[in-house]
């Protein structure tokens, strides 16, 4: 089995891959990233980033350069992980933040084939 994080350099992306990294281990399953790109070149840049935070150990990167829809592209890569449950962080701090969730965050939620586990940053 394996659980599955959506990757973003942002701090609430950071927050979801600890919060991945952890539930990964707690489960005793793979950890895999997904991770939609702009550009095929920044492969290197995200697997740095990746490391930085979950090590260089136990985890696979699954990512693909997206055409302008990066919320379907991560919804094709969940597919293709086979993950029982995706990771994902979100900004939502104030009180219509807590009552909205973000747009491709809420997206995620009603497209996505597993449970989603919503990580709140800060």
């Amino acid at each position: 089995m394996t659980v599955a994080v959506v990757h973003a350099d942002t701090p609430e992306g950071r927050v979801a891959l600890q919060a991945a990294v952890r539930e990964a281990a707690d489960r005793q399953q793979s950890l895999v990233v997904l991770h939609p790109l702009d550009e095929p070149d920044e492969v290197e840049g995200v697997r740095a980033q990746v490391s930085q935070v979950a090590g260089t150990d136990g985890w696979e990167l699954l990512s693909a350069v997206h055409d302008g829809d990066p919320v379907g592209t991560t919804v094709e890569l969940l597919a293709r992980s086979g993950a029982e449950r995706v990771v994902i962080g979100s900004r939502g701090r104030t009180a219509t933040g807590k009552f909205l969730v973000e747009r491709a965050v809420q997206r995620l939620i009603t497209e996505s084939s597993v449970p989603v586990l919503v990580i709140k940053a800060g």
